[in-house]
């Protein structure tokens, strides 16, 4: 994991993905991206526990897009647990399919932001794959699928290729040769946004300003200010703003625990969907000053023991996927890598996620407030319409 303090700013470019999907009612659309929310935040609670203290970054929707292609293979109580984590246990299969490609198209409509999605399958030469789970996954994740030879290096030439080229070349070597011999399929996805704040920040602006990192040190980092109208809120023991990208459709909030209190029970918040509606609805127009670190943050994990504390543990264990090949097969690892920079023109972000298998209201007037972050926050990024988080990060140290 390292933290750089450098700007870079590649300009603006939109891409169009030609791909049409099933269109899904606006209600299976809502009710899956909930679903969606929900894994996010068990999961990063989960990181959170894993390592404390850490500055984190993932894509959730990256995880879960994963494990929904690899969920298509799965079967009895393998997909039983699945479905109970990735919280689709409610869903009727031809629903969820519908919803989940839905929601994929949503997102990539995107006109005044970069963001771009793709979906990979690579298995073994030879390996039968079932019918029906290959044509799901290219029908409804337009995921684009290859068969490889796992003894050769060309093998993992050709997936970290397809995620150098699909994250702009922010995300590389997701996996490394030799693989086990024991491979037999490799599923992924790539996440890529851009997106220039709706209003940007001044860079003369910029200046150093101590941030206290976790365990009580300081530290002088370079900082971007802001005075305006904002969607702000100020909690009991936190304050939140929220940062809209051009168009207005994405937006970043960033969530900064009182002094009194601590990021532990600020995303306890978020523990039920009921606590982060009641947080989201919150946020009111109000003028004010906003300091914001300027950052970078490039991060990896392997998501095996999270989701296993979770509850997805046939997956790895006793599996049967035998509705994606009559090999046995089960889940080896499930890992990511991400980026992130936030400076003062914008955001750029990325994640690719692999899935290697193995054979076996009205306010009165009120005062302008003050938002200096300069203690460990929480941001999410996410897309209005759909009510997707898409990123999602804790930095304790932005000086790393």
């Amino acid at each position: 994991m390292r933290l750089h303090w450098q700007t870079t700013w590649l300009g603006f470019l939109i891409c169009a993905i030609n791909w049409s999907a099933p269109a899904a009612p606006a209600s299976d659309e809502a009710k899956f991206a909930a679903a969606n929310t929900s894994f996010a935040f068990d999961l990063f609670q989960q990181i959170i526990r894993e390592q404390p203290g850490q500055n984190i970054f993932i894509s959730p929707f990256s995880v879960s897009t994963v494990l929904q292609m690899i969920d298509h293979g799965a079967v009895g109580a393998t997909k039983q647990e699945m479905d109970r984590v990735l919280h689709l246990d409610d869903f009727p299969i031809d629903t969820l399919n519908t919803a989940s490609a839905s929601l994929n198209q949503s997102l990539r409509s995107q006109t005044n932001v970069i963001l771009e999605l793709a979906n990979a399958i690579w298995y073994k030469q030879g390996l039968p794959l079932k019918p029906e789970f290959v044509a799901v996954n290219k029908e409804f994740f337009a995921a684009e699928l290859g068969a490889v030879n796992f003894d050769s290096p060309q093998s993992a030439q050709t997936i970290n290729a397809w995620a150098d080229r699909s994250t702009h070349g922010k995300i590389q070597d997701v996996v490394r040769w030799p693989f086990d011999p024991a491979t037999r399929v490799v599923l992924a996805n790539a996440i890529y946004f851009k997106g220039k704040w709706a209003r940007p920040f001044e860079r003369k602006e910029t200046k150093p300003h101590l941030f206290s990192v976790a365990g009580g040190n300081k530290r002088e980092v370079p900082t971007m200010w802001q005075h305006g109208r904002f969607a702000y809120q100020n909690g009991d023991d936190f304050q939140a703003v929220r940062l809209p990208y051009a168009g207005r459709r994405l937006w970043m909030d960033v969530f900064l625990p009182a002094t009194n209190s601590s990021l532990t029970k600020l995303l306890a918040r978020f523990d039920s969907a009921s606590g982060r509606d009641k947080l989201l609805a919150e946020f009111m127009q109000r003028e004010g000053t906003l300091a914001l670190p300027r950052f970078k943050l490039e991060y990896g994990v392997t998501l095996n023991d999270s989701l296993q504390v979770l509850g997805m543990k046939r997956a790895f264990h006793g599996a049967d996927f035998s509705a994606m090949s009559d090999e046995p097969l089960e889940v080896s690892a499930v890992k990511q890598k991400s980026y992130v920079e936030v400076n003062e023109e914008g955001t750029e972000a990325a994640a690719v996620t692999t899935g290697i298998m193995h054979t076996t209201a009205i306010l009165q007037p009120q005062r302008p407030f003050e938002m200096i972050v300069d203690r460990p926050f929480y941001f999410v990024i996410q897309d209005f319409r759909t009510q997707s988080i898409l990123f999602m990060g804790i930095v304790n140290d932005p000086s790393k």
